[in-house]
C-alpha cells in the first residue's frame, strides 16, 4: 500500500512491543488497511510510516485488550527504544486509562483513540525538539521515511543511530518530566476532543459512527493543537 508516497506492507510492520495473538494481528490489518485507503482518519504523523503505524498497533492493542493483562515482549522492546518510551508514556497516563475503559473490546474505537492520542503526542514532541538536531533526527524517523530505510530491521542500524536513539529516549523522558503538567494537559485535551467528536456523532435521534467526523480532521486538529501547545521554549539538549 502507498502511504505518503511510500510503499508500505501493512502485513509486515515492525515487531510488536506486546505479546499479540495471530487473531489480533489479523484484526488490526483488517482495520488499518481500509482506514488508510479510504482516508477515514486524517492524522498524518500517526499514520505516516511503518514505524508510526507499528506504534499505533501497540497502543491499539493496549486499548482493545486490557493493558494490565498484556505482557511486553522484552526481546522486541530492546529493538525499538523510542517506540517503547512513547508507548509507556501514553499507556501509563490517566486519560489513556479512561479512554481504554470506554473502548475495551471495541476494535474500531480503540483504533480511533490510539491514532488521535499518538497524533497529539508526536506533534508535541516534534514541536519541542524541532530545534535539537540530534534528538529530532532520531525522532523524525517515526514519521518520515527515506528509501534506504524501507527494508531495514533494527539489526541493521548503525552504532551512531543506536546512540542517537538512546539520547532521544533520555531527552524525551527529561522533557516529559520537566513539562509534566503540559504533557498531562495534552492528553487531557486529546481526551476532550474525542469526547466532543462522540457528542457530535450522537446528536439527534440517530446514533452515527464517529468515523465521518474524522475524515476532515487534519486542519481543525492542527488548529486545536497550535492554539494550545505551540511553544518556543528551548528543549533539552542532552
Amino acid at each position: 500500500m502507498i502511504v505518503n508516497g511510500i510503499e508500505i506492507d501493512l502485513a509486515n510492520l515492525e515487531k510488536p512491543l506486546l505479546l499479540v495473538s495471530e487473531e489480533d494481528e489479523l484484526l488490526f490489518l483488517q482495520l488499518i488497511q481500509p482506514t488508510i485507503e479510504q482516508e477515514l482518519i486524517q492524522c498524518q504523523l500517526a499514520l505516516s510510516t511503518r514505524k508510526s503505524i507499528s506504534l499505533v498497533k501497540d497502543i491499539w492493542l493496549a486499548m482493545y485488550r486490557d493493558r494490565e493483562k498484556l505482557y511486553i515482549n522484552s526481546g522486541h522492546a530492546m529493538l525499538y527504544p523510542i517506540r517503547l518510551i512513547l508507548f509507556e508514556l501514553v499507556t501509563q497516563a490517566e486519560y489513556f486509562q479512561r479512554l481504554a475503559k470506554k473502548s475495551r473490546g471495541d476494535e474500531c474505537l480503540s483504533l480511533i483513540y490510539a491514532v488521535i492520542l499518538l497524533q497529539f503526542v508526536l506533534q508535541w514532541l516534534k514541536d519541542r525538539f524541532s530545534g535539537n538536531k540530534e534528538v529530532y533526527g532520531a525522532l523524525k524517523r517515526l514519521y518520515r521515511v527515506s528509501d534506504d530505510e524501507l527494508s531495514k530491521e533494527p539489526s541493521y542500524e548503525t552504532r551512531e543511530q543506536k546512540i542517537a536513539q538512546a539520547i532521544a529516549v533520555k531527552a524525551i523522558r527529561f522533557e516529559v518530566r520537566e513539562n509534566n503538567q503540559e504533557f498531562a494537559s495534552l492528553l487531557y485535551q486529546s481526551y476532550n476532543l474525542i469526547v466532543f467528536l462522540h457528542s457530535k456523532a450522537n446528536e439527534g435521534d440517530v446514533k452515527e459512527s464517529i468515523l465521518p467526523s474524522l475524515r476532515h480532521l487534519a486542519e481543525p486538529l492542527n488548529l486545536f493543537y497550535q492554539e494550545r501547545y505551540t511553544t518556543n521554549n528551548p528543549s533539552f539538549t542532552g
